[in-house]
């Protein structure tokens, strides 16, 4: 079973929360108005392509971003650093899958990173009836490289498919959790956009694609190991009782700084007991929550400030290069690729701002030369009013002194 693979797509409306679960009092449920959860309300649409194997390991997953030229753009990639992540991405004008992204997938992705753990051996890969997976080019790459298709009747994945039984679900939560944490954390200075989105999602993805839930999930369907009984056992009538939430043993909040001071407190105070010292107990106990919530708020508000700067930036397309052989279709950009452009950009801004800087010089030398000969026409202009008056002063003194020798 270690060759047989299930791949399906799942759709995010990446400012929409998944439903979750919430906790408050009953006088504030009587009261109404906080039963909704509140939403970031931007519903761009991003589609991730995943694949899973029976022996608990996964393919690298694919991003279609939509764009209406079909070009990425380098902000939405911001957070992608291909030396520690690992994706492809991808666009369409609809932000869904179509049959050219569809066989690109099969080629670039799915073949090249199971062909050599497949050797000889024939692959099983699990699909849904989508179009793009059973388009004829889709259908004829997998009989010519010893690739299976086995196709889920409609209706019926999510009761038989492994990524719809167990992991979209985890997946869709882990992402539901980073954007409320992002939100929270925001404080509503800064709404989620596309540039956002891969930092939430590649946190999801490692905290809900794991060997444990992909194993599981491959259990639960009865795929391995096989035992049909495992889905058919669904649909019998089983009353199940809900579990008590009075055996959690563990703590939301951490309550050690205050019980330290609370302990400092008993042994210097000799009535613990007395007016004073219980007003004094009290006022360290609020002054310690209100600390933690002044730190815990300054850091949140030092992250939006990091997000907006990042929104800031400029959007640029990406210098992404068709490859000789292209002759129309969609092209999967793999982190290396992604890496090789940056890399490109870098370097034509580096000789951009150079070639600025050398401007900059040659500007300030041509102002500074026609400072210094502004400077020197006023010199030589003060030194002609001077020279002009003292003839003018030697003039008068020799017509004063002629004349008051005629008088004499």
């Amino acid at each position: 079973m270690r060759h047989t693979y299930n791949m399906d797509e799942k759709g995010f409306l990446i400012g929409i929360l998944s439903k979750q679960k919430r906790i408050f009092s009953r006088i504030k449920y009587e009261k109404g108005g906080i039963k909704q959860m509140i939403h970031d309300g931007n519903r761009e649409w991003i589609t991730s392509i995943a694949c899973i194997c029976a022996d608990g390991t996964s393919l690298t997953p694919g991003l279609i971003y939509k764009a209406a030229g079909n070009s990425l753009q380098d902000s939405w990639l911001q957070d992608f650093d291909p030396a520690v992540h690992k994706a492809f991405f991808t666009s369409s004008s609809s932000g869904w899958t179509n049959d050219d992204i569809g066989l690109k997938w099969l080629t670039n992705i799915f073949d090249r990173e199971t062909q050599k753990k497949a050797r000889s051996s024939i692959r099983l890969l699990l699909l849904d009836g989508h179009g793009s997976h059973v388009s004829r080019r889709f259908i004829e790459y997998c009989d010519a490289h010893r690739i299976h298709l086995a196709l889920y009747p409609p209706h019926s994945t999510h009761t038989l498919q492994p990524l719809d039984v167990g992991v979209f679900k985890s997946l869709s939560s882990a992402y539901s959790r980073e954007l409320a944490n992002f939100m929270h954390a925001s404080q509503g200075l800064t709404s989620i956009t596309k540039r956002d989105f891969y930092r939430l999602f590649h946190r999801a993805w490692d905290d809900s694609i794991t060997p444990a839930n992909i194993l599981s999930s491959f259990n639960k369907c009865g795929i391995h190991p096989f035992d049909p009984n495992r889905v058919l056992s669904r649909f019998d009538d089983k009353t199940t009782e809900r579990p008590s939430s009075s055996d959690s043993c563990t703590s939301v909040l951490s309550a050690s700084d205050w019980r330290k001071i609370e302990r400092l407190l008993r042994e210097v105070v000799d009535n613990i007991y007395d007016k004073k010292a219980a007003a004094l107990s009290q006022a360290l106990h609020s002054m310690s929550v209100e600390t933690t919530l002044l730190r815990h708020e300054n850091g949140q508000l030092k992250e939006a400030l990091i997000n907006e700067k990042k929104r800031r930036q400029r959007s640029r397309p990406l210098l992404l290069e068709k490859p000789a052989d292209y002759h129309g279709g969609a092209i999967w950009y793999s982190p290396r690729k992604i890496q090789e452009v940056r890399d490109l950009q870098a370097h034509k801004d580096e000789g951009g701002s150079r070639s600025k800087r050398q401007k900059r010089l040659v500007g300030s030398s041509k102002s500074n030369r026609k400072r210094r000969s502004k400077f020197r026409l006023r010199r030589g202009s003060v030194r002609g009013k001077l020279q002009r008056r003292r003839s003018l002063e030697l003039r008068l003194k020799r017509e004063l002194s002629a004349s008051q020798k005629r008088r004499q």
